[in-house]
């Protein structure tokens, strides 16, 4: 059995819950699609209790913690580790995944990846991180819907508990079993980010950043300068003052140096 684990918080405002979810129900093959739920401000709870869906509500701060607990909530001998703006290949994409594994002999793995919007600069950005980024460095980002086996993700305690970039610590781990296998299909992501901050700006800010991550910033400074007050993955002050307490921060104060 496969089982697909689904990190949900604040998803409803983006349309591409109900899309998501329709489209994992569909799939071929025996599954066990899990929506895990954090507090939200709108009703992606809703939305979810829609589905045929084990749904898991918990408090958790960041979306690593929604994954691991989808991870030990799981009942199947691979995990899927969907991502929330991603729409996985119509029909036998559960079937595609563990053909991969098996064909590479390989115990993770991911999709080709593509954007929504048609631009060269995200075309290439798709084609580097499948099949540059994923077989030399061994890195794939939750946004080609990474997969594993769940022995291998219970070894090494589910998705490291890190704000941002939990998905490149997860592929450096798992790359220590092998490279990833590749499947044939193309998940679709949502360039939303890129289209309402600006292509060349985004695409700039994430090359920065992982330029800080790898320079050991702190992951939660590093998150907030990302998202801001857009609470994407992780629930951060409303209140003004605070937050504006927080950048500052960011920019200020000696950052924690993770310890590997």
């Amino acid at each position: 059995m496969f089982s697909v684990v689904l990190p949900c918080f604040n998803e409803s405002r983006y349309g591409y819950l109900p899309k998501i979810l329709e489209n994992l129900c569909q799939q071929a093959g025996d599954k066990q699609i899990i929506a895990v739920v954090s507090p939200s401000s709108d009703d992606t709870l809703t939305i979810v209790r829609q589905f045929p869906v084990d749904v898991i509500e918990i408090a958790a701060s960041n979306r690593a913690q929604r994954l691991t607990a989808g991870i030990e909530a799981s009942r199947g001998d691979i995990v899927l580790l969907h991502h929330p703006a991603t729409l996985l290949p119509e029909g036998d994409a559960l079937i595609q995944a563990e053909a991969a594994l098996t064909a590479a002999g390989a115990v993770w793995g991911g999709f080709t990846h593509s954007f929504d919007l048609d631009h060269w600069l995200l075309r290439f950005t798709s084609w580097y991180s499948t099949t540059q980024r994923s077989q030399r460095q061994r890195i794939l980002y939750l946004d080609h819907c990474i997969f594993a086996r769940r022995q291998v993700l219970m070894s090494l305690g589910g998705v490291p508990d890190m704000d941002i970039f939990e998905d490149t610590a997860l592929s450096l781990a798992l790359g220590k079993w092998g490279k990833p296998a590749i499947a044939s299909g193309k998940v679709v992501t949502s360039a939303r980010r890129f289209q309402s901050r600006g292509i060349y700006r985004q695409a700039l800010t994430n090359q920065l950043l992982k330029v800080m991550y790898h320079a050991k910033l702190d992951p939660k400074r590093l998150n907030w300068l990302y998202e801001g007050k857009s609470q994407i993955n992780v629930s951060y002050p409303v209140n003004h003052s605070e937050a504006t307490e927080h950048r500052d921060a960011a920019y200020t104060e000696s950052p924690e140096v993770e310890q590997h």
